[in-house]
């Protein structure tokens, strides 16, 4: 059973920058579990083994993506703070795809999830390249 702090790694290669990261988490007291493609149509709460949460008896045939991405559960302020920190002081490329687990989206599977931080990041690139081609102009 994972501990009250854990995170949900997808798509990590295991390389040094993974091994540390886990190293890092593992040291400040937070479990870390690995989940695989034919686990992406589990709800959250169940990779996260919660109580209530049951297994879905579908069989995922290809839906599948392979980006990094991590999911963190109940990290106080201070840890994700300090593991934010540890990321950017460490010089590792971001971890661009990271959420933390909410009353909605522990009901998500990791497809949707994904789906939904792709989204994101995706609007919050175009606000960016947005606002630098209005700076452009206005500078010209």
């Amino acid at each position: 059973m994972l501990s009250e702090t854990s995170a949900l790694f997808y798509n990590f290669n295991d390389d040094l920058r993974t091994r540390q990261i886990r190293r890092y988490l593992h040291q400040n007291g937070i479990s870390t579990r690995t989940v695989i493609a034919p686990e992406f149509l589990q709800p959250l709460g169940v990779l996260f083994e919660l109580p209530g949460f049951a297994p879905n008896s579908l069989f995922n045939l290809g839906g599948d993506f392979k980006e990094e991405m991590l999911v963190m559960k109940d990290f106080s302020e201070k840890q994700l703070d300090d593991f934010l920190r540890f990321i950017r002081s460490s010089g590792f490329a971001p971890i661009e795809l990271k959420a933390i687990l909410t009353p909605v989206n522990c009901q998500w599977n990791s497809l949707r999830l994904y789906q939904e931080l792709t989204k994101e990041r995706d609007a919050f690139q175009n606000q960016k390249s947005s606002a630098r081609h209005s700076n452009r102009k206005k500078q010209s």
